[in-house]
């Protein structure tokens, strides 16, 4: 039994207006002339649905949001989604109030997350699934389907009737289209999707890691790194070199610590005379410093001496005598005019002399005569000890220029030549140990070598164990659902009863679920001319709808939307008889099924009895799909479905 999908009515609404149109009969034409909108209604439908449609310049100036009635499995849902930079969501509004219960992003981030995508597949009852992003699972790469992938098969547009089935020219929406056939009729499930994961994933790791194998086996051979064995051979021989130079070196760094201990006390010596020798030039510095000063105050004796006695010859000697001839030029001074006081000499006053001060100029040289002789006293004692501290620190030289002559002798012959062992030793032993290494590194390529080519059996054996259980599961799925077979004998069927006329048996692809023509592709008929390709597509979709009804498990939706079917067949006789037999099949099967499918089809020239007896939308001038515009379209000669949009 098919998915319920039902069309309830749509809402266009202008900021002054809006028009209602309803779709309550298991088929429903929409007529009218060109540019009244009749492709821009159903354009309008996928639109609210989430869809990528394209819309005329007429629906972005005017149309604010439209509002879509459906039933959706047993949920009737009233959707509303906005014109404009606000289409970014679609609206859940809850039916009566006009409250909005829910609010859906057209494109969900993350991609995987909550969106109006999800949330239609979930009323509907169909399972939200990742399938490989390739039809043959040659990676680990999956994608989600969405209502988008489901609503391809529901809608057949008139830019795509002709010369697509299901999009599939496009290389982007082919794989998704199979995934999305297999799905709704049973040829998978999730365990399916699974083990085609998995298969892609062992393709995957196959691949890099044959890849990583091919890089190292090409190092290998241009950098001429040894086979294994020669390797093993090598790095024995190496290790045994490496063993000897470490005992080599263990021995000798033994023998230098021996004698490193042995020479301990000769160095405590050394050590001790170096500091003593240290010790007594510093005193012997100590005593020189102490000399000069002693000089300098013997010095500074000798000039205050020779000052205090100056001062005592002078004022002793010359102040009792009265000069009347100056006694250099011996000139008479009795002429002058001078005051008592002053000195006929010099003209200055003349301080009376008072007889104390002369005795106390002499005390006052005694005194530095006594000092004079206690500091030459003390300078003999300090150039004495100077003297003996210089003596000291020379033999302190001596032993200690002795301890070092001994110390280099017993040292020369001893620990050096050793020293410098240990170190050449040490080189060589470093030198081996970085070849082992070496040698260990190429050996480990080897190994990495052999474990990714293992690797790579291992992952293409899982691989083909996934192929056959992935066959087997494919065989039971179609044992248990909708049979591929059935399909194909129905959509031949259903070729007859619409009388297309085909140069071959009509029937279905059993890889790509595609309608052939004997051995023509779908792309390929349009050559024939005439209307054939547009009406295969048709009979293709009328197939799948009622195979999807009479089947239970498949859930394709029992709606089919088809856009001008009559326009792309064509005007010549056959092609208008043609149409005249389309639409016939498309009223036995309303009548035929009833209530259990819903055919919406929107044309130019459907013919006047059929129009008369059926469900009819007629748009005019007066009543078009955007209320107060008479014309729609996207300009003259230009179709609607010429505007970019997804498909």
């Amino acid at each position: 039994m098919a998915t319920s999908l039902r069309i309830r009515s749509l809402s266009v609404a202008t900021n002054t207006a809006a028009h209602s149109f309803g779709f309550a009969s298991p088929l429903t034409l929409v007529t009218g002339t060109t540019s009244m909108g009749k492709s821009t209604l159903l354009m309008l439908i996928k639109h609210v649905l989430g869809g990528n449609a394209a819309l005329t310049p007429a629906v972005v100036q005017h149309v604010t949001h439209v509002d879509l009635a459906i039933q959706a499995g047993n949920s009737p849902l009233i959707l509303r989604r906005r014109i404009g930079t606000d289409a970014g969501t679609v609206e859940i509004i809850e039916p009566g109030s006009g409250v909005v219960e829910y609010t859906w992003p057209v494109s969900p981030t993350p991609a995987d997350g909550p969106s109006i995508s999800r949330f239609l597949l979930e009323a509907l009852g169909i399972p939200v699934e990742r399938v490989p992003t390739s039809r043959m699972g040659v990676n680990a790469r999956t994608t989600a389907l969405t209502f988008r992938d489901i609503f391809r098969y529901c809608y057949l547009q008139a830019k795509e009737i002709d010369r697509s089935v299901v999009g599939h020219l496009d290389q982007n929406v082919n794989p998704k289209r199979i995934a999305t056939f297999e799905l709704m009729f049973g040829l998978t499930d999730p365990e399916l999707l699974d083990l085609k994961r998995r298969r892609g994933l062992e393709r995957d790791q196959a691949k890099q890691l044959e890849k990583d194998a091919i890089a190292i086996d090409r190092f290998i051979r241009e950098d001429g790194i040894a086979d294994p064995d020669e390797l093993r051979a090598r790095r024995l021989q190496l290790l045994q070199q490496l063993g000897a130079a470490q005992d080599r070196l263990r021995a000798t760094r033994e023998e230098v610590e021996a004698l490193t201990a042995a020479e301990e006390e000769r160095r405590g010596r050394l050590s001790a005379a170096v500091s003593n020798s240290k010790k007594l030039h510093e005193e012997a510095d100590l005593m020189a410093m102490a000399v000069r000063g002693r000089e300098a105050v013997l010095a500074q004796l000798h000039l205050d001496l020779a000052k205090a006695e100056r001062l005592s010859t002078a004022v002793g000697l010359l102040s009792p005598f009265e000069f009347s001839t100056c006694p250099r030029c011996m000139q008479e001074l009795g002429p002058r005019e001078l005051a008592e006081t002053d000195c006929l000499l010099c003209c200055q006053p003349i301080e009376p002399v008072d007889l104390g001060d002369i005795q106390s100029s002499a005390q006052n040289v005694g005194r530095i005569h006594d000092q004079m002789a206690e500091t030459e006293q003390l300078l003999r004692s300090d150039i004495a000890a100077h003297a003996q501290a210089q003596q000291a620190a020379s033999q302190a030289d001596v032993e200690l220029e002795v301890l070092h002559r001994e110390y280099d002798q017993a040292t020369a012959g001893a620990v050096s030549p050793r020293i410098e062992l240990v170190a050449r030793l040490s080189r060589e032993t470093e030198a081996l140990r970085q070849r082992v290494d070496e040698t260990n590194r190429h050996a480990a390529m080897w190994r990495r070598l052999d474990q990714l080519r293992a690797q790579v059996a291992q992952h293409r054996k899982n691989q083909r164990q996934l192929a056959v259980d992935i066959s087997e599961r494919e065989k039971a799925l179609r044992r248990r659902g909708a049979q591929l077979e059935d399909i194909d004998e129905a959509f031949k069927e259903e070729v007859e009863r619409i009388g297309i006329p085909v140069d071959g048996v009509a029937r279905i692809d059993p890889t790509t679920f595609l309608p052939l023509v004997g051995d023509t592709a779908f792309e390929a008929l349009q050559a024939s001319g005439g209307g054939a390709s547009t009406a295969l597509n048709v009979a293709y979709h009328l197939t799948l709808l009622t195979t999807a009804i009479d089947h239970p498990g498949v859930l394709l939706p029992d709606l089919l939307i088809i856009d001008s079917p009559r326009k792309a067949i064509g005007n010549r006789e056959p092609d208008v008889a043609l149409g005249r037999r389309l639409y016939a099949r498309l009223v036995t099967l309303a009548e035929t099924y009833g209530r259990k499918i819903q055919i919406i089809v929107a044309d130019n020239d459907i013919p006047t009895g059929i129009a008369a007896s059926h469900t009819t939308i007629e748009l005019t001038s007066r009543r078009s799909v955007v209320p107060g515009v008479t014309n729609t379209g996207v300009g003259q000669g230009q179709r609607v479905e010429d505007v970019q949009g997804e498909q």
